[in-house]
């Protein structure tokens, strides 16, 4: 709920269990009061009133002159400027009390200048302004009586200090606070950036403000029970308008923000250059802050990384025209260190793929700000008169109980919200990608040999990669050729589905659509269609050159390539792949003036291409893709509702990725694949087992050979896909936790939940229902012979249900004497026997759970119930041989 509390001019936004507050000050800016747990409906007004200014700090202007200095400074004038008076009169500040009424004023000169229009000769004499000045000032009524606008009325709140040392919800650049700004504006015709801002009015409206240019924003396919605040701020002397635009959803702690700046001016001062336009601004007051983020690089993608705040300033972001591997648009305030099951913390999620920024600042006073939004590298952007620029969305989620509580809520908020409703309930299909079993090699006859072990297998659909087009046989040529190379599929597309289809396989396609080769049709026919300078040399990035998406006949030719690509043959899957960053960012579509906008209308026009696309063909799963897990950002999740972690299936490598990635994303986003041994990306070698419950935490699919295995090891493939559609339930709609406190002697309690260097992970799924539950732990180096890990704890159950432990797919060991002690072969599980155990006993006393080697593993699957399950422990089998071979294959 949003409330309006009219005497004190406070707004209380009411989300979930938390509390977000903020009030109209006395200068008629907003202030931030509260972020935190619900209090109730209570004058926050104190929060602001306590503060002592800081000496020397400039006040902002409407500080400096007092009634009778103003008619002082007019008596002796036979011919007042209007806009002199007008500015004057924005100047004043009450004779009779300490405190400055700049609401109050504003109504003053809102209705000055409705004079001047009527009777600018009147407004020229000095009795006239006189008389004009001494009846403003007695009075506050709103200029427009209009129902749903609010202005604020007579005595405001706010602290005595100044602008520089408040809790903002918008700062602008030059007006006396000197943290990073939340924008940053330039007026052509004289270059002043000066924009300093007052309430105007604000409405409530039912459901969200949908999106005016093509981004995505929550809501947008299901806005039921939403309720959006709009704050309308203005300069009074220019007139430009800035929106402040608040969405909430029932039962979710989170608080969706962004920004519309609207050129209104009516003083003569023509275009208006962005320079810096954030979506939204946090202020925190002073705590023991710390910060949680995600870096990384190619094939290494969104390690978690912790660090102190300190004063001074910390800049995450893209450059690179895509969210990028190296930094994720997301990050953690936390207090005091950040823990997986206690503690306040505020999770901030933008969504958007394209150049972005988190800055985050603590001052001198020891307050923080985080500032979320578009970068303001190469970027400006033009407003013509009346034009208006809109933000990316940034979601705020609030949670007292630590990172757990903020992963589920981000979970729930994008699952519900955020992606479409025709697949919120999908069941992952189980694929197998021709990439690294063929690269480009992709014949018709080849691909059929490599569906049939395949299909044995139980996999549901076949995905061919890169190789399929033009005369693509290596990354030198063909992009943006989107049509079959016959020499490789004679029958074409149609011919190779068609045969795929009747096998009981789907067919799945990759491209590329916003890259083109110089090698190909496409670039002979349009050289003019790249990002590039014409008078410099270009850059190259895997042999490719990028498409402006700037210009629209060139998104128009990518809808239509895409497009009968798909109407050509039964494709129900597509891999949207982009496999370079943006560089000689440069279109010959724009003007000058216009080049500071090439980053984010390259990203606009992608999103008007997936949006037609995608409902085109509502039938065809999207997957989006840059080198891996270059552009795994919210805002895609609207069209494509999964994502390729990484190209690294390593399963060491991808236990920290997804570790990462799930702070945020929902599993059933994650693409993860059981991938050859050695690994392609790192040549480490581990067990089938291991890479099987690391793929599982994911959409999960088979990235190898099926031909290359052994009977035997192609039959524990099936039994391990049957596994996992027995679980997929469970594990891509199941509540997700990660399990902290699990360790070996010096590891910290947070190290199993992804927070510090740690060699010990475990993580789980529970059920709405909380009668089922997945239980996957995983060692990297068992390096400590001798030492037990801690108890693995669960979390989630209910604690008076009686829950059937099963471990599946037991760690295979050979028979043999080791240090001189005789060893029997075969499959070992952790437990010797089947256990039954409350939920109390699971969370508060846990399991004990043994490593045999490095990159061992467990699986455990909960049922409630009295009976006896259906399956005793493991996958039987698996364990037809004495020897387990899954370290090949």
């Amino acid at each position: 709920s949003i409330f309006f509390e009219k005497t004190n001019s406070t707004f209380h936004i009411k989300v979930g269990t938390s509390h977000y507050a903020f009030c109209v000050d006395q200068y008629g800016g907003l202030e931030h009061l509260h972020f935190g747990n619900w209090v109730g409906m209570h004058d926050f007004t104190f929060l602001s009133e306590t503060d002592p200014a800081l000496n020397f700090e400039p006040a902002p202007a409407g500080t400096q002159y007092s009634m009778g200095e103003l008619l002082r400074m007019v008596e002796d004038e036979d011919d007042i400027d209007p806009h002199q008076l007008w500015m004057l009169s924005t100047n004043m500040k009450n004779e009779r009390g300490g405190d400055w009424h700049m609401a109050r004023v504003e109504n003053l000169t809102w209705r000055l200048r409705n004079m001047w229009s009527k009777n600018a000769q009147e407004a020229k004499k000095v009795g006239g302004a006189q008389k004009l000045l001494q009846f403003l000032d007695k009075s506050s009524v709103p200029l427009h009586n209009v129902a749903e606008e609010m202005r604020v009325e007579g005595h405001q709140p706010g602290r005595q200090g100044l602008k520089g040392t408040k809790l903002l919800e918008v700062s602008e650049f030059g007006t006396g606070d000197f943290r990073t700004p939340s924008l940053d504006v330039c007026f052509r015709k004289d270059g002043s950036r000066l924009l300093p801002l007052v309430y105007k009015h604000h409405r409530i409206i039912n459901g969200i403000l949908p999106s005016s240019s093509g981004l995505p924003v929550l809501g947008k396919y299901y806005s039921e029970g939403a309720k959006t605040l709009v704050v309308d701020m203005v300069d009074t002397y220019t007139e430009v308008k800035v929106q402040l635009i608040y969405t909430i959803f029932p039962s979710i702690s989170a608080v969706s923000r962004r920004m519309v700046v609207k050129n209104s001016s009516k003083v003569g001062l023509g275009d208006v250059d962005l320079m810096k336009c954030m979506s939204a601004t946090f202020d925190f007051s002073t705590d023991d802050w710390h910060m949680l983020s995600l870096h990384g690089g190619w094939a290494n993608e969104r390690h978690i990384n912790t660090r102190r705040i300190q004063e001074g300033m910390i800049h995450l972001g893209s450059n690179r025209g895509v969210s990028s591997h190296q930094m994720n648009p997301f990050c953690v305030l936390s207090s005091g260190p950040p823990a997986e099951d206690h503690g306040h913390c505020y999770g901030f999620c933008l969504l958007y793929s394209g150049n972005w920024l988190m800055e985050v600042e603590q001052s001198q006073t020891g307050c923080v700000r985080v500032n979320v939004g578009l970068s303001n590298t190469h970027f400006s952007w033009h407003l013509g008169s009346q034009e208006s620029f809109e933000t990316p969305e940034c979601v705020c989620v609030f949670s007292d109980s630590g990172l757990g509580n903020m992963t589920q809520t981000f979970q729930r908020l994008i699952g519900e919200r955020l992606i479409a409703p025709r697949w919120q309930n999908l069941i992952c299909p189980v694929l197998i990608n021709t990439w690294e079993a063929m690269y480009f090699e992709v014949y018709h006859d080849k691909i059929i040999q490599f569906a049939k072990p395949a299909i044995e297998a139980g996999v549901e659909l076949l995905v061919l990669d890169d190789g399929w087009f033009g005369k693509r046989d290596d990354d030198t040529t063909s992009l943006g050729d989107w049509v079959p190379d016959l020499r490789k599929l004679p029958r074409g597309l149609k011919g190779l589905a068609e045969d795929l289809n009747a096998m009981g396989l789907k067919l799945g396609l990759w491209v590329e659509p916003e890259m083109v080769n110089q090698d190909s049709q496409l670039y002979k026919q349009h050289p003019e269609w790249v990002l590039h300078h014409p008078a410099r040399m270009r850059s190259e990035g895997r042999n490719q050159l990028v498409l402006d998406l700037t210009r629209e006949e060139v998104q128009d030719y990518i809808i239509d390539a895409v497009s009968q690509v798909l109407n050509s043959a039964n494709i129900e899957y597509i891999k949207w792949d982009m496999n370079r960053a943006l560089t000689d960012a440069f279109s010959a579509a724009l003007p000058p003036r216009q080049q500071g906008e090439v980053y984010h209308r390259y990203v606009l026009g992608l999103y008007r291409i997936f949006e037609v696309i995608t409902s085109s063909f509502p039938h065809v799963l999207f997957e989006s893709c840059a080198s891996g897990g270059g552009r795994f950002d919210a805002a895609l999740l609207a069209w494509c509702p999964q994502a390729w972690c990484s190209d690294n299936s390593d399963a060491f490598s991808r236990t920290r990725i997804q570790m990462g990635t799930s702070m945020w994303a929902p599993v059933r986003c994650m693409g993860a694949h059981i991938a050859a041994c050695p690994s392609h990306q790192t040549h480490r070698t581990h067990m089938l087992k291991t890479r099987f419950i690391v793929a599982l935490w994911g959409t999960f699919g088979l990235e190898l050979d099926l031909n290359k295995l052994s009977k035997q090891e192609l039959r524990e493939m099936k039994d391990l896909v049957s596994l996992r559609q027995k679980l997929s339930k469970v594990v891509l709609h199941g509540e997700y936790f990660r399990l902290p406190g699990f360790g070996y002697p010096g590891a910290s309690h947070s190290n199993s939940a992804g927070i510090g260097d740690s060699h010990v992970y475990a993580w789980m799924f529970v059920t709405p229902e909380q009668d089922r539950a997945v239980v996957s732990a995983i060692v990297f180096h068992r390096d400590t012979v001798g030492k037990f890990p801690s108890r693995l704890k669960l979390r989630g159950l209910r604690p008076e249900f009686h829950y059937v432990l099963i471990e599946h797919v037991p760690t295979m060991v050979e028979e043999g004497v080791f240090n001189g002690v005789f060893q029997p072969g075969g499959p070992q599980f952790k437990h010797r026997r089947r256990l039954t155990l409350t939920g109390a006993v699971l969370m508060e006393v846990g399991i004990p759970v043994h490593f045999n080697f490095d990159g061992d593993a467990m699986l455990l699957e909960l049922q409630v119930g009295s009976g006896t399950p259906q399956e005793s422990n493991g996958v039987h089998s698996l364990f037809n041989g004495k020897r387990h071979a899954f370290a090949s294959g």
